[in-house]
């Protein structure tokens, strides 16, 4: 039996983000999943639209770069898990 995983996703609003938000909740009904982007060019929350009601999927707009809220965000979810797609690549 899989221990619960409580994931953070970064940058997951994006292309590739969303998809593996997707990925992982379909195929992992144990993960939690929980969702920070800070919605600039990149993310989209239409990318996520059929998941928004999912009990094991938060979303929190945030920027990654804000250490106090990072902080905040692991202590009130318990994360054990990181997954980086937060990036502006131009």
């Amino acid at each position: 039996m899989n221990k619960v995983k409580n994931v953070l996703v970064t940058g997951g609003a994006g292309f590739i983000g969303s998809n593996f938000v997707k990925y992982i909740l379909d195929r992992h009904y144990e993960y939690k999943i929980i969702n920070v982007d800070a919605l600039t060019y990149a993310g989209n929350l239409e990318n996520l639209k059929d998941i928004v009601d999912n009990p094991n999927y938060v979303f929190i707009r945030a920027d990654i770069r804000d250490r106090h809220k990072i902080d905040d965000i692991f202590a009130s979810y318990g994360i054990d898990t990181v997954v980086n797609f937060a990036a502006e690549s131009h």
